[in-house]
Parts: C-alpha cells; structure tokens; sequence
C-alpha cells in the first residue's frame, strides 16, 4: 500500500496542504515564500552593507602597486558576494514562481465552468480545514488568508475584464483573455505569465512588510512575547501600516524584481525583459494603490483583503456565524463610494452571501414538494450563485443520517435555517422532536448557535477530517 493512500486525507486535500506549506509553513526551515521575505528583511542588508564597506576600501588602494593582491581580493569579494546575493534573489522568485504555477493548476480548468469548479474546490478546503474559533485558530487563518485572497482576486479579475469595470491601460490589453477558456494555448500562456501570475503574487505579498523586523517587533514585542493579534494602538497601527507598505514595496522591487533571460537572442532576450518589466510594473501599481487608493486599481486586491479579513478573522470575537455578512461589509462600503461600485457588485455576484465550505442547515422537501418536519445539512461547493443568498450546495445527510453520495443543489432562502423566519417553521415541532434530530446529528453543534434546538448553521470541520467525505465536489454518477 502506498503511502499516499495511507494519508488520513485524499490527493486533493495533500496538494493543499503542501500548497499552503510552499507560502507560510507552520514551522520554519522548510523554504517558503514567507520565510524567503524573512531571511531577505533580517540577514541581506548585511550583506549589502559588507559589499559597500569592500568598496570603500577597494576605492581608498585602487591603483596603489603595493596593494595589488589585496586589490584582486576585494574585487573577488565583492563579486562572489553579489553573485551571493542575485542567486538568493532568483532562488526567491524561483519559489514564488512554483506557488503561482501550482494555483494556477489548482484553480483554472480547461474551460470557464470548470475553472470555477476548481476555484470553489480550493477555497471550499481552505476552510474545512480550519476548525473554526477553537485553538490557535488566528496562526492559522494567517497562514491560509494570502492563498485564500490568490483565488478571488484570480477570479474577480476575470469579471472585471468582462466589462472593463476599472479602466487600466495594462488590464485593458488582457480583455481577449477569457479565449484561455476555449482551449487557446497562445492566450493561456500569455495569461499566465503576464497577468495571472502578477494577481496572485500581489495578493499572496501585499502585506509581506509584516515580516521586516520593525514591523515584527510592533506586533511582536522586543522579546517576541506579545500578542500580535491584539488590538493595536492607534500609533501603533500607523506606524505598522508604513512599515508595511515601505517594506512590501522594497521586498518587490529589490528582494524580486524580475527573472533573468536565459539564452542568447536579442530579440527574444528583449521580448522577455520588456514582457516581464510591465508585468513588474503592474505588480507594483496593484500593490501600491492597494495601500494609497488613488487609481481604483488596487481594489482588485482590496475587495477580497476586506471579505477574507471577515471570512478568515484573526480577532477574538471571530465567529463562523458572522461568515455570511462578509458580502455585506464590501456592499456597503460601495453604497459609501468607499469602493468601485461595479467591482464591488461582480465580488458579490462571485461569492454569493455564503463562503465555500459554510455549513447550510435547511429543510428539506418530500416528493411532492411539501417541506418536511425534519432539518437536514449541506456545504456550500459552488461559486456565481444565481441568487446570492441561495448557495449551490453538497446535501451531507439524508433522514439526519451523513451520507456520501447526496445531491449538488441550490439551497432556497425559504427554506435555509441560516434566515430566523425559516428556523421558527420548525420550532413548533416541540422540543421533544428537536431533541432527537440533534442526538441523531450530534457533536455537529456549536455555542454560535442563536436557538439551540434549530441550528442557523453547523459546522463540518469534523466531517471532513474523514478522507472519504473530501470530495465533495465530484458529481455524482
């Protein structure tokens, strides 16, 4: 037997895994796009003060016969530290580079359909593997927030082009992008390199200033004891936020910067560096009015910062029965002008009101349509709902039993009992009844509850810690 079929979870749920590993690993000294930044922050301006201090001294004997050994030595030096310091470089985008290739495989499809399919996949794992507001669940809503971010902002560009909501001189030449739907490889890998990749890095580093150690030592403390989920102070928080956004912008343009062409054709070696310098340049663009808001373009990275901060909370209150009102925050920040309206509207229409892996309880209906004296549960699989409180979903029980082989359907409003008007339908049905649904349903329950007898939701982490209840999205034979 292999060791992958011994794995507690299935193929799908390990790349995951090792896809949130390869950007932020629980423990460090693995090499991650995170611990890259890090290492870039604390050790290479050491090595960059060591170069400019064996310039100095190369400069005070340069032509002094004397010195002439020691003159070569400099000069060996200091080459072989610059050597050092562009091979860190190439290693950093190198790692960066793997993360975009191994979400673009996981995220788009070879279709339109499918592409959408395979993003509510990725975004409906992220959160079944996160138990909810149990344990350390801050850590690990960090560690999964920038993929998470990656996946809608992949996504929401994609609408965005439909209709150029945010007119921009370097989107407005991907507006043939969609083609990559239909099978065309030219645009497929054009999309891919130059605008797919530039999305998701910004959204994977638009906050990786974090990782300087000035800004580790305001959330951290001197001696690294402190909370750094805390409420900041108000200082503190605009000293953070220009540390973050100088350091963030220095890790792009210096710490990255672009590949090196490798060959020797000058037409294609110019190609390259033309293709990949506007794609920097964007990058930057994205990343800097994502902090300073001047061009509207960084709202393509802003709207889903604001819905994951929700959806994925590090703050103590957080709770999965506040999920759903993540749409409301940015639906009300647009009726404010606080965001692109248009945008704003295209992020709703994407995500519907209900995140990918929320847990829906509803009541189901019998043959002839009539709703049953019974509540049942179900997780939201998919993106683009046609109503966005109607959730197109995975039915996990069947008479309060877990099935693996239930329907994909739309869950209606008037019948999901995350609404209060629908949970009071069943609260005639006296608490005797309700008592033995909840035992035959039981350990599914959390203190979020408004009614403990009608769940206005329930929570699947458990549910799919079982290898066999992962593929939720395979459509049924």
């Amino acid at each position: 037997m292999s060791a992958q079929s011994q794995n507690p979870d299935s193929i799908y749920t390990q790349q995951v895994k090792q896809l949130i590993n390869m950007i932020s690993p629980l423990e460090t000294g693995y090499g991650s796009v995170f611990e890259d930044a890090r290492h870039y922050f604390s050790l290479t301006p050491s090595l960059e003060n060591h170069i400019e201090d064996l310039k100095v001294e190369l400069k005070k004997i340069k032509g002094n016969k004397q010195k002439e050994i020691l003159c070569d030595q400099l000069t060996k030096q200091i080459k072989n530290s610059t050597e050092k310091l562009e091979e860190e470089r190439l290693s950093r985008l190198e790692r960066l580079d793997a993360v975009c290739n191994k979400i673009i495989a996981l995220s788009e499809g070879e279709n339109w359909q499918e592409t959408q399919q395979q993003s509510a996949k990725l975004l409906g794992t992220l959160m079944l593997l996160t138990p909810g507001a149990q344990g350390n669940f801050a850590r690990v809503h960090t560690r999964f927030k920038p993929l998470y971010k990656a996946v809608l902002t992949l996504r929401l560009v994609d609408r965005l082009l439909d209709h150029d909501s945010i007119a921009h001189k370097y989107l407005s030449k991907y507006r043939e992008s969609s083609s990559r739907f239909r099978g065309n490889r030219y645009w497929q890998e054009k999309w891919k390199v130059e605008l797919g990749r530039p999305l998701i890095a910004a959204a994977l580093l638009q906050d990786i200033g974090l990782q300087s150690p000035a800004a580790l030592t305001i959330l951290k403390g001197e001696n690294g004891d402190l909370d750094e989920f805390r409420l900041l102070e108000e200082s503190q928080r605009k000293d953070l936020l220009k540390l973050n956004y100088h350091f963030t912008l220095k890790y792009l343009s210096e710490g990255l910067g672009i590949p090196n062409y490798v060959g020797d054709i000058k037409e294609e070696r110019d190609r390259f560096t033309l293709v990949h310098n506007e794609a920097h340049e964007f990058l930057l663009n994205l990343v800097k009015d994502a902090f300073v808001s001047k061009t509207g373009l960084g709202e393509i990275v802003k709207i889903p910062q604001i819905y994951v901060s929700i959806v994925l909370s590090t703050k103590s209150d957080y709770s999965r029965l506040g999920l759903p009102k993540g749409y409301l925050l940015i639906e009300q920040l647009a009726k404010k002008n606080g965001l692109n309206k248009q945008l704003s509207h295209d992020f709703i229409d994407l995500v519907g009101y209900f995140p990918q892996g929320f847990g829906i309880t509803f009541i189901p209906e019998n043959e002839n349509g009539q709703e049953k004296d019974q509540y049942e549960y179900a997780i939201v699989t998919g993106l683009n709902p046609a109503n966005p409180a109607e959730p197109l979903c995975k039915v996990v029980t069947r008479n309060q039993k877990f099935i693996t082989s239930g329907a994909h359907e739309i869950i209606p409003k008037s019948r999901n009992l995350y609404f209060p008007a629908n949970r009071k339908k069943l609260m005639r049905l006296g608490k005797e009844k309700l008592h033995e649904i909840m035992s035959q349903l039981s350990n599914n329950f959390t203190p979020d509850e408004i009614d403990n007898l009608v769940p206005s939701f329930w929570e699947p982490y458990d549910y799919f810690g079982f290898k066999k209840h992962q593929n939720l999205w395979a459509k049924n034979k």
